[in-house]
């Protein structure tokens, strides 16, 4: 799926709690809403992806298009949508 990748946030670290390693980054990204009398344009989201993705492409500049691989997987027994890859495709035009 292509996306318009506006910008994102790596974080990484090891949690005071426990010790345990956390990777909660994420991109942010605007999708088209289904138009109708009431709603047009965009509405902006996010989506979890690990840290090693997002290095990848955080040289670039933003926003970009970018197809993306999501997987749906089960956690705490909602499904969600993980990313799996991002290939960027080309610079975005700010709006």
């Amino acid at each position: 799926m292509k996306l318009t990748i506006q910008g994102f946030e790596i974080l990484t670290g090891k949690s005071t709690k426990n010790g345990k390693d956390y990777d909660m980054s994420r991109i942010h990204t605007v999708i088209p809403l289904q138009e109708s009398a009431t709603a047009k344009g965009y509405a902006g989201t996010s989506y979890q992806v690990p840290a090693h993705l997002i290095e990848k492409i955080k040289h670039l500049p933003m926003p970009l298009v970018a197809d993306v691989e999501m997987q749906d997987v089960m956690r705490w027994g909602e499904r969600q949508q993980h990313v799996s890859s991002i290939q960027p495709v080309t610079t975005a035009k700010a709006s």
